[in-house]
């Protein structure tokens, strides 16, 4: 079982954990498989080729960073098909998400790689943290180790 902290930073209460190698158990059950099946949906998406080649090289740590350094991907959020379109679909599970996280319901600290800071997991949690101007935000931030 996974041992969650809870924290509070700006408005919002996070569930962190702040032990890199619980930090990897929990993105590589619940992350990575989340970005295969997004591949597997849509091989043409780029971000999840990335993804999936960068993560496992990467050693995440918890921090507190400022929100204005994470950089959502372009091509991500400006993705559309006829048939859907990331950023309404982002737009609407922004506003469920938020009605939550006012409830006082935790969140995950963002995932975000530390190279450009680009925001890999944590999309809709973005969009809300962003709404509510939140200076800081928890983050796992990957690097590639030395």
């Amino acid at each position: 079982m996974t041992e969650f902290t809870y924290r509070r930073l700006g408005n919002f209460t996070y569930h962190v954990l702040t032990e890199p190698v619980m930090i990897r158990s929990v993105l590589t059950r619940w992350i990575l498989p989340e970005i295969q099946m997004d591949h597997q949906e849509d091989p043409g998406q780029p971000w999840t080729v990335e993804w999936l080649e960068r993560a496992p090289l990467l050693a995440f740590k918890l921090a507190a960073i400022p929100l204005a350094l994470i950089q959502p991907r372009a091509d991500l959020m400006s993705y559309e098909t006829p048939t859907y379109c990331f950023r309404r679909s982002l737009h609407r599970r922004a506003d469920e998400r938020e009605q939550a996280m006012l409830r006082g319901v935790s969140i995950e600290p963002l995932c975000v790689m530390k190279e450009g800071y680009e925001l890999m997991d944590g999309y809709t949690r973005y969009s809300v943290l962003k709404r509510y101007a939140q200076e800081l935000v928890y983050a796992y931030v990957g690097e590639v180790e030395p």
